[in-house]
């Protein structure tokens, strides 16, 4: 499901107001880029998540249970938390 346009920019502007600001873009590019990573994750992404997932685990997990693992592996790839 495609975020909606308020929780996008409730995202940015949570980034801006962080110390993970992403330094040397202009707000309506980072709005810009949330809104393409999201619209990648829905075309693209979480299908090509999902199907990583060997069966019958990808059948057991759900979708929320899928997420929480993919994000705790991208906070740990990339030491972010």
């Amino acid at each position: 499901m495609t975020l909606t346009t308020e929780q996008r920019r409730a995202i940015w502007q949570k980034i801006m107001r962080t110390s993970d600001n992403c330094g040397g873009i202009t707000k309506p590019q980072l709005l810009e880029t949330v809104d393409a990573i999201d619209d990648w994750w829905e075309t693209t992404g979480a299908a090509s998540a999902n199907t990583a997932i060997p069966q019958p685990q990808r059948g057991i997990l759900t979708n929320k249970q899928k997420a929480r693992l993919f994000v705790m592996l991208i906070e740990a790839r990339y030491e972010v938390s």
